[in-house]
């Protein structure tokens, strides 16, 4: 990144800092200055500083360091107490000129005199209020901002002039006397160190005493600069408020002692400096290059002899002084440098041999730095949209795979429970044929006449008898064969399931990934309402203090997300409205207090997101918009009072958006400026939203805004209704209610939160003008009863009642494109997994279009689903092609199929609650066979008017009698006539109903 965008980072990083001192000083006239937002603008400000300094902006630096000194002058002097509004006032205008001042350096315009006499202005002002910075001033933030309490500061005066005249008595001292005073300091220093409770202080002074008494006379002069040194530096660790990092000992090795040093060459140096130098550039600036093996053998071998001479020789220290290094003719070095030498040349080695043998890929690894992780590109809003789609797209896959997972699962859960059906067979097997290998088998053979694959054939074989050696025949054959194969079916069973477990756990790391895929996209398309109302409150401040009305304005919603592109269209707008609001809405002070109102007037903000929608809502508290006004501006402008008569409230109010309209007696620049509302809704229809406004005289307007949520992405519940599936946005939703606690008897109403609130009936809002028919979603419902959903807020608030609820997925909407209006409260559509389309409804809409003006219930339309009744028929049979060929054909005529492979699992199934129009059953099944069932079903009240088809293979007249007399509707045998079957089923079921 060059020069130029840095700087233009820079003030597009400013631009936040601006923001936080503009919020910290707004009201702080009105309130008491508090710490810690002072504190906030003295960082904003010290950033914009030392950072404009850097980026050569200096005009910016210098009206930044002057607004940081006038804030230093408030946090020592007027925190927590109240400020005058012009303070207040003057350092708002000293950051609307860093705005400019910015402003001008982005499009590389010049400062001109003016601007400098506006700041020069200002700062004057300040200074009449406030003064000058003091160092005194300066000095009571530093310790304010370390945090010293006074026992530390006790230390900090006497430790400082201990070492300051300890230090200037040194050069006038002999060596003994150095000695001593170095002692009294140091028993000096320990006494204000206790008083301070700084234990490492009083540590640190001990060990210097202890080092005092055994040291050689002849280096007492450099342990007292030492211990000068460490004291300094203990001391400005302690005005730090660094307590944590204070020595507790003196470092002894700052001894001068040649003899412990290694001795090299300046030649040997050299080589070894030549040497690194070359690897590190191999390593670093030329990629392609690599060494051989003779190379680094050789760089290895020098090091060892370098390594091994400096083993040879113990040293203590690590400093060796200036002095020392200009009388030496060889360079000496530290072990512990060499040490470090030694590891950095054998990183570069190992990670140059690696090299040697790994291809080499010519790119070159990126400089990080504080910049690189601030770097922006620019991309047009096609691209963004472009981007949203195809990760839209990427979600339907991956829902998709999920759904066909899901049915893999459940066809794994129903393979398994095969298998273990399979394994009790094989059990049984396996114990027939262990029976059958210890009995005569030559008997059998012989008896039954099964011929004998291993029967004796020679002289032999006949001298052993069967107890003797076994006999197998073809069906031990064919018994050790199922065995083997049911046993190898099992293995690949267990395989199977393993993988699955694989894949699940791969799926479940890909949601992941995509949920914070999803965020991140969301995050480049999306900005929060903060950065669109972020300069309202500054705008109602000077509003208030312009025209001397006191309005408070409060916003909700601060991380309701808008689209991108959306916060400059919407800035004029919003900023027309609140205008608006405060000239022609809040009242004067005095009418307010005439009123019985509060004198200071409310403004509220609010942004919410409902399903493919914003919400944006500007109200207040003021006189309402006055009707009659514009009753008598409609007839100015030419409507004849019998057209304004037939109109109602709501048509009446919404003649403010018309073009040139206005009740102003005057054009101010306050609200309308000789622009009316019309601007505001034409701007709105060009980003594709609408606006709203409800009035009451004396309490207020409200203007609601809505405006796209333009993400392809969405939080849905499923829900079940007249047997139609529909897509609910979960942002829509307030809270679901079980309906059999919350209704009221015989009523359409339900209480909530202590009001009541309409129920309406999804399926009766809904209308379908031909049969309706959806598909059945797989597993089973979450809620399986009638449930409301709690939608709506203020006047539309209501709830929905839907029959079944299927829970939550994150969906890929699709937009209906069509000439033909869509019904009300459809948004558009969603594509399931599974691909199955439902429509994605407004449960708002609902709550509007049913609710009229007086708040009255609009009563529901009849049953609009014209559905066919699907009915269920269980099938009952021992062969499972005869189920297949049946459920076939039932469902081609319309019917739902359940089947049973035998008598037992089919009483099993209705005892446990399944529920069947009708059942055709064989006759011979094992377990229990086609009777048993009908004596069981039939004996049961709950049955006696289920019909049973018996359908046999059995077709004489004994077989039929004995069913038709325990209670079968109806008898067929095989082959059997599919018309006659199912008319006379579909005579049944309707002579039940």
């Amino acid at each position: 990144m060059d020069q130029e965008q840095i700087k233009m980072n820079f003030l597009d990083e400013a631009e936040e800092c601006f923001d936080s001192i503009e919020s910290a000083l707004l009201h702080i006239s009105s309130t008491v200055a508090e710490t810690e937002k002072i504190d906030l603008a003295l960082r904003a400000a010290h950033s914009v500083k030392g950072g404009a300094g850097m980026m050569g902006f200096m005009t910016l630096s210098e009206v930044a360091h002057r607004l940081e000194d006038f804030l230093k002058i408030l946090r020592v002097h007027y925190h927590s107490i109240n400020i005058d509004v012009a303070i207040e006032t003057l350092l708002l205008q000293g950051v609307d000129q860093m705005r400019h001042i910015s402003d001008l350096y982005r499009h590389g315009l010049e400062i001109d005199e003016n601007l400098s006499r506006d700041l020069e202005i200002i700062f004057t002002s300040l200074q009449e209020y406030l003064g000058e910075l003091t160092p005194e001033d300066e000095d009571f933030l530093f310790t304010q901002n370390e945090q010293v309490d006074s026992a530390s500061l006790m230390f900090e005066e006497g430790a400082q002039n201990i070492i300051d005249n300890f230090a200037r008595s040194m050069e006038n001292l002999s060596i003994e006397e150095l000695k001593f005073t170095l002692q009294s300091a140091c028993e000096q220093l320990s006494f204000c160190a206790q008083l301070a409770e700084l234990t490492p202080v009083i540590e640190l002074c001990q060990s210097i005493q202890q080092q005092a008494e055994i040291i050689e006379t002849e280096n007492i002069k450099a342990l007292c600069d030492e211990a000068i040194k460490s004291w300094r530096r203990t001391l400005a660790l302690v005005m730090r408020g660094s307590l944590d990092k204070l020595p507790s000992s003196l470092d002894v090795s700052f001894m001068p002692l040649e003899e412990n040093l290694v001795s090299w060459d300046e030649d040997d140096l050299s080589s070894l400096t030549e040497a690194l130098d070359t690897v590190t550039t191999a390593n670093l600036f030329s990629p392609e290059e690599t060494f051989d093996e003779n190379d680094l053998s050789s760089l290895s071998d020098a090091l060892d002899n370098l390594t091994s001479e400096a083993e040879e020789i113990s040293f203590e220290e690590e400093l060796v002084t200036n002095d020392n290094r200009e009388d030496t003719e060889e360079l000496l070095i530290p072990e512990e440098e060499l040490a470090l030498l030694e590891n950095a040349l054998s990183e570069a080695i190992s990670e140059t041999a690696e090299e040697i043998n790994t291809p080499v890929i010519n790119q070159a690894k990126p400089t990080i730095s504080k910049t690189s992780s601030r770097q922006t590109v620019r991309i047009s809003t096609e691209q963004i949209e472009q981007l949203n789609n195809l990760f839209g797209k990427l979600i339907l896959e991956r829902n998709r795979v999920n759904s066909h997972l899901e049915q893999l699962k459940n066809f794994v859960e129903l393979m398994n429970q095969r298998m273990n059906k399979l394994e009790d067979s094989n059990r049984l097997l396996r114990d027939w044929y262990d029976r059958t290998s210890i009995a005569d088998l030559i008997t059998v053979a012989q008896g039954v006449g099964i011929a004998s694959k291993n029967l004796p054939s020679s002289p032999l074989n006949e001298q052993f008898d069967a107890l003797e050696m076994d006999r197998y025949t073809d069906v031990h054959l064919i018994s050790q064969g199922q065995i083997e194969t049911v046993v190898q079916l099992k293995e690949v069973s267990t395989d199977i399931n393993l993988e699955l477990q694989e894949v699940n756990r791969g799926m479940q790391e890909l949601n992941q990934t995509m949920r914070s895929l999803q965020k991140n996209v969301t995050q480049i398309q999306m900005r929060p309402f903060s950065d669109l109302v972020k300069g309202f409150p500054r705008l109602m401040r000077d509003l208030s203090i312009q025209y001397r009305k006191q309005v408070n304005l409060t916003i909700e919603g601060k991380n309701t997300l808008l689209d991108r592109t959306f916060i400059e269209s919407l800035n004029a707008p919003m900023v027309h409205l609140i205008r608006n609001a405060f000239d022609h809405g809040i009242e004067s002070p005095q009418t307010r207090q005439e009123k019985g109102k509060a004198t200071m007037g409310s403004i509220k903000l609010s942004a919410v997101n409902r399903g493919t929608k914003t919400i944006i809502t500007i109200e207040d508290d003021g006189a309402g918009i006055n009707l009659n006004k514009i009753s008598q501006r409609l007839q100015e402008m030419g409507f004849s009072s019998e057209q304004i008569q037939q109109m109602s409230s709501h048509q009446l109010v919404n003649h403010i958006f018309d073009a040139g309209f206005s009740t102003a007696d005057q054009i101010t620049e306050l609200s309308g400026r000789g622009v009316g509302m019309d601007v505001v809704r034409t701007n709105l229809h060009e980003i594709g939203g609408e606006i709203q406004v409800t009035t009451k005289i004396g309490e207020g307007t409200k203007f609601t805004l809505t405006v796209p949520f333009n993400s392809s992405i969405l939080r849905v519940m499923i829900v079940e209704s007249g047997g139609g599936f529909f897509a609910i946005p979960v942002n829509s939703v307030r809270e679901v209610l079980n309906l059999s606690s919350e209704t009221e008897q015989n009523s359409r109403q339900i209480t909530w939160q202590n009001q009541t609130i309409p129920l309406i009936s999804l399926k009766e809002t809904l209308t379908f003008h031909r049969p309706y028919q959806s598909r059945q979603m797989s597993g089973n419902p979450i809620i399986n009863q009638s449930v409301a959903i709690v939608v709506g807020e203020g006047n539309n608030l209501g709830a929905l009642e839907v029959e079944k609820y299927w829970g939550e997925q994150e969906v890929t909407i699709r937009p209906i494109e069509s000439y033909i209006p869509l019904p009300e409260g459809v948004i558009s559509s969603m594509i399931l997994g599974d691909g199955r389309v439902l429509l994605l409804i407004d449960p708002v809409s609902w709550i509007q279009s049913s609710i009229t003006e007086e708040q009255t219930f609009i009563p529901s339309i009849p049953h609009t689903f014209v559905t066919p009744n699907t009915k269920t028929i269980l099938i009952t049979d021992d062969s499972i092609n005869i189920r297949r060929y049946l459920a076939s054909t039932l469902e081609k005529a319309g019917y739902q199929v359940e089947e049973a492979k035998d008598g037992q699992e089919a009483v099993e199934k209705l005892l446990s609650g399944l529920s069947v129009q009708g059942m055709i059953c064989d006759i011979e099944m094992p377990n229990l066979d086609g009777y048993g069932v009908l004596e069981e079903i039939k004996g049961k009240p709950e049955f006696q008017s289920l019909p049973i088809i018996m359908l046999t293979s059995r077709s004489n007249e004994k077989h039929r009698q004995i069913a038709l007399n325990l209670g079968a509707s109806a008898y067929f045998s095989k082959p059997y006539n599919e018309r006659e079957l199912l008319e006379t089923i579909k005579n049944l079921i309707l002579g039940k109903e």
